[in-house]
């Protein structure tokens, strides 16, 4: 049982990282667009924030 929780939980942290992965890729290029002030960077800035969140909830629960 505390195998399958520990798989869950590691599918879970593999989905937030492709969801970082994600952000990361929609993100125009620095050199052709410039960011608007704050407004991109704070936007991925969140998601990583979430994703880190989630990251630390899945460690959590799979140390239980």
């Amino acid at each position: 049982m505390q195998d399958e929780r520990l798989e869950q939980a590691l599918e879970r942290a593999d989905f937030a990282l492709r969801r970082i992965t994600r952000s990361l890729a929609d993100r125009p290029a620095p050199a052709a667009t410039p960011a608007p002030a704050g407004g991109g960077d704070e936007l991925l800035r969140e998601k990583v924030r979430s994703a880190i969140a989630e990251l630390d909830q899945l460690i959590r629960e799979a140390a239980d």
